[in-house]
């Protein structure tokens, strides 16, 4: 996927855009920035279609599409800010050619909508140079009105250029980044219950084994009811079984508003929060087990989950995992324990001692043993048949 940003317009001179209370040209070019880091850091390749001085308006406008014309993009998006004459004009509308309602568009529109700006729609563009003569299919964002003090107001309100670049990366996820995830082919990503928890299980297990992190209980109850037990929409649209935010992460990024609750009790709703994404659902897993590892708010001097890392107990897991402010949850520990006692998660933490076998030994897996050859090897066959490989061999039984 390759995806052309153009912030539009240069950034003094002809073409250089309105001036109302906020500047348009200096606005376009911190919502693309952000934009862009955002696709990169979903692996998207960005191509930077913005010009910044130009002769005339016309000039200006050649050479941003000449730009994109030269690279072979999936989508060409070009930033804006609108002006009216009273200054009297607000709210967010995208442009594109003949006016389509292409679902990503819509989007767009409908996340600005969310911020607080008026959703002005999906509008005919082709009367725009950029959206006639561009060969990929494209948009034009008018954010909102920079004359407006009530937009301007929602814009900063919203986190300004950030907060405007996220609803814009969300609009476009599923266009733009989850086509270029591959699936790993030995994932299934619609399970039973039983079948995700021995999913996870299996990892966590492993894990537990060879670093000591996170109890496997504990692990499986976490991603069973974080992720509807795989059906929400990160675990769908990004892979994510927990919900883990930023935190330092540097690989791909969600995008989607974070319900939490505050100490009186109520619940709040952040707008547009970004999450960890990742390729498959086990290094979903493994990666939640490095956070409570390395989590740390002072540099590293102290781990924030320490009293996790380790703990072989699953109450204990559960009730640290609460009082160390893993989730906003006031009630998180309580229902983590319902979950492990209900669907008796626990045998997962259960380990028979290690028994390696002398110098010159190994532990054999016998299918079976016969009196009669014949016997035996009807067996093996139908051992066969389902995909698993013996042989018979004559061992002495007395």
């Amino acid at each position: 996927m390759v995806v052309g940003i153009n912030c539009g317009h240069t950034i003094s001179g002809a073409g250089s855009g309105a001036v109302g209370i906020i500047k348009e040209s200096e606005h376009t070019r911190l919502v693309g920035q952000a934009l862009m880091r955002l696709l990169r850091s979903a692996g998207i390749t960005v191509i930077d279609c913005t010009i910044d001085q130009a002769n005339t308006q016309n000039e200006y406008l050649a050479a941003a599409v000449a730009l994109a014309n030269r690279q072979d993009l999936d989508w060409f998006i070009s930033i804006h800010f609108n002006a009216s004459v009273e200054h009297k004009g607000h709210g967010a509308e995208v442009y594109t050619y003949k006016g389509r309602q292409y679902q990503d568009a819509l989007d767009v529109c409908a996340n600005l909508g969310h911020l607080g700006f008026s959703n002005r729609g999906v509008k005919d563009g082709t009367g725009l140079y950029v959206i006639r003569k561009t060969k990929a299919k494209s948009m034009l964002i008018e954010v909102c009105f920079c004359d407006n003090q009530q937009d301007v107001g929602i814009y900063h309100a919203a986190g300004g250029a950030e907060g405007i670049a996220k609803a814009i990366y969300k609009g476009i996820y599923k266009v733009a980044v989850s086509p270029s995830v591959k699936l790993p082919a030995d994932e299934n990503h619609t399970p039973t219950r039983e079948e995700f928890h021995e999913f996870v299980g299996e990892i966590a297990r492993k894990d537990w084994q060879e670093r000591h992190i996170m109890i496997p209980s504990v692990v499986i109850a976490q991603a069973a009811i974080e992720s509807g037990v795989g059906t929400s929409e990160l675990a769908q649209n990004a892979n994510a079984l927990f919900g883990v935010k930023l935190n330092g992460w540097t690989g791909r990024i969600y995008v989607k508003d974070a319900t939490e609750q505050n100490e009186d009790g109520s619940y709040r709703t952040d707008k547009n929060a970004l999450w960890r994404a990742y390729d498959s659902w086990k290094q979903s897993v493994l990666d939640h087990n490095n956070y409570i590892a390395t989590r740390s708010t002072d540099g590293g001097k102290t781990l924030r989950f320490a009293p996790v890392i380790g703990c072989d107990q699953y109450v204990l897991a559960c009730q640290y995992l609460q009082q160390c402010e893993y989730a906003t949850s006031q009630t998180y520990a309580s229902t983590l324990i319902n979950y492990i006692e209900r669907y008796n998660l626990h045998q997962y933490d259960e380990f028979e001692p290690e028994q390696i076998a002398p110098e010159g030994f190994s532990w054999v897996v016998q299918a079976g043993a016969y009196k009669s050859l014949n016997n035996a090897k009807m067996f093996q066959q139908k051992l066969k048949n389902i995909g698993v490989a013996s042989k018979i061999v004559q061992y002495k039984t007395e």
